[in-house]
């Protein structure tokens, strides 16, 4: 016999599953030192959910099968990235290991998971003791089909499984990526789209065939309001453009704008403060020049989070943190002065500035220099 451990372990061995993340957590801890032993990958230790969801998401979203493993506590945590990540998609199966702590005895209350996850919208199925791999397989085929992340819920109390797996386990994946704004990046012109795509997912209709909408030309294209917003940034944008990497994450908000012609420097964007952890996933699924664009309110809010992610794990992230000391999406509330020198005062030696946002030649040699790094950059254009 094995325990439900390490049965969950052996399938996303042998599922094909290239990234794994995961937060600490009775169920969660225990799965992942199985899966460690029998496949021989060892996967850092993630601090925060959301952190951990969005880089997995970011694999799954350009090509590469991915799984998170969190308790009941910590989706809710992530359910932010949760929610976004729906309608955005992903191209790879992209599974969410929910472990429910039903008497709370490793827990600091007793959740109602079912209702937690239900609430998000995203699409779950609660593991039997007598169909884990089943289950584990509809999950994948479901995820892989809608596009869309796909949850399980594991009660820790299962009792033991019967050791073995099912012989007709999927293995094999063809998906890829390809740049797909109106699916990929969340922002006001494509909201009724993404709606329109999601509902069509959960009701098992053709989403496939939903007219896409017009993709409207930067900055007339934009409704008034937004024209106003983006004008300040179009001279970094406009360098920002020759410099593009092979998958640029932003942020919701003015950045995501950019992902609109004539600058195309934005692929894909969830929510605030997520284009770093996206980032962190494209990188780990085989691609290497990746940009992150954030805000500096959303970098504070919670982009600075996914540092403690990239940074040990010595990978060469580019990010460019767009300083208005404001939060420009929500209505224009200072961003305390200081704080964004605050946070990046530990990773000093990475920090570059652009202090005259509208001179083209500061602009080319800083993110020049930062492009061709072999090691991180943080680009900050600030806005005094």
């Amino acid at each position: 016999m094995a325990t439900i451990f390490r049965s969950l372990a052996q399938l996303i061995h042998h599922a094909d599953i290239e990234l794994v993340t995961w937060v600490p957590g009775y169920g969660v801890s225990e799965t992942y030192e199985k899966y460690e032993q029998i496949s021989g990958n060892s996967q850092r230790v993630s601090f925060h959910e959301e952190v951990a969801y969005g880089i997995a998401h970011g694999a799954a979203l350009t090509g590469k099968r991915a799984t998170v493993l969190m308790k009941s506590h910590g989706f809710a945590k992530a359910a932010n990235a949760v929610i976004d990540s729906l309608s955005c998609g992903t191209t790879a199966a992209f599974l969410v290991l929910v472990f429910h702590d039903v008497k709370g005895l490793h827990s600091d209350s007793i959740l109602d998971t079912r209702a937690l996850l239900r609430g998000t919208g995203i699409p779950f199925w609660e593991v039997s003791a007598d169909s884990v791999n089943e289950d584990f397989q509809w999950a994948i085929e479901y995820s892989e089909s809608t596009e869309l992340p796909t949850a399980l819920i594991i009660h820790t109390d299962l009792s033991d499984q019967p050791e073995g797996l099912d012989a007709n386990l999927s293995v094999g994946h063809t998906s890829s990526y390809q740049r797909d704004i109106a699916q990929h990046v969340l922002c006001p012109v494509f909201a009724d789209y993404q709606s329109q795509v999601l509902a069509a997912k959960h009701n098992g209709m053709g989403w496939r065939e939903i007219s896409k909408p017009k993709i409207p030309i930067i900055p007339n294209g934009l409704p008034s309001r937004y024209q106003k917003a983006v004008m300040p940034y179009l001279s970094v944008m406009k360098v920002f453009q020759s410099i593009r990497g092979d998958v640029m994450c932003g942020d919701t908000g003015v950045s995501s704008f950019f992902a609109l012609p004539p600058f195309d420097c934005i692929d894909v964007t969830t929510y605030m403060g997520g284009s770093i952890p996206l980032a962190i996933g494209a990188m780990l699924s085989g691609y290497r020049n990746v940009w992150a664009v954030t805000g500096d309110f959303a970098f504070c809010a919670a982009g600075h989070l996914g540092l403690m992610e990239a940074f040990p794990r010595h990978l060469p992230i580019k990010i460019l943190v767009l300083n208005n000391h404001k939060a420009e999406s929500t209505g224009g509330q200072a961003v305390p002065g200081l704080f964004l020198e605050m946070i990046l005062k530990a990773y000093q030696p990475w920090v570059r500035t652009i202090f005259h946002p509208d001179d083209e030649s500061e602009i080319r040699m800083i993110l020049d220099e930062a492009s061709q790094a072999q090691e991180m950059r943080i680009v900050v254009a600030d806005y005094q």
